[in-house]
């Protein structure tokens, strides 16, 4: 069939419109694609923007160099961590202080019991009396939450809130 005005045939007419279609969304495509180039390229250079002209493999060998640096150091503070986390429990993590008057002639609650632990509850209590005339230092041991000697309230007390209280050093992990 040949078209009404120009003499071309009709299917001519057909696959030049196909052809125009085709024309317009490869043009299509090619613009897309070009815009997303552009912004990768952009980002590239963001990217590399320290390179300054320098050579691109060496920019990147320092980049590895400064990684395996850091991974040596994150390694080394590994095992740091580990020492500190095997010797902790053995270091004075709970307190308690108890200030007191023992004697009814003197004021100002000078007498104090001092519980120093572990975390294992092992260390020290130690219990000073302050009188007028004199002040006496006493020590006692401590195992695993108790001590082999007898203990005063005040030292009762001050254990009691050596375990109640927080923890010195609390482990984060």
């Amino acid at each position: 069939m040949i078209g009404l005005q120009t003499g071309v045939p009709h299917d001519s007419l057909i696959f030049a419109a196909a052809g125009a279609v085709a024309l317009v969304l490869l043009l299509a495509w090619v613009i897309a694609l070009q815009r997303r180039t552009r912004r990768l390229e952009n980002r590239f250079d963001e990217i590399f923007a320290e390179a300054s002209g320098e050579n691109m493999g060496r920019l990147l060998a320092d980049y590895l160099t400064t990684v395996r640096s850091t991974a040596t150091i994150v390694n080394r503070m590994k095992a740091e961590h580990e020492k500190v986390e095997a010797i902790l429990p053995t270091v004075i993590r709970h307190v308690g202080l108890v200030r007191f008057s023992p004697f009814h002639d003197t004021g100002g609650d000078q007498s104090f019991a001092l519980a120093l632990l572990d975390g294992q509850g092992d260390g020290v209590i130690v219990t000073a009396l302050h009188s007028r005339t004199d002040s006496r230092l006493y020590a006692k041991p401590v195992e695993r939450g108790a001590s082999p000697y007898s203990l005063s309230p005040e030292e009762r007390d001050a254990m009691d809130r050596a375990f109640h209280r927080p923890s010195l050093h609390a482990s984060a992990g």
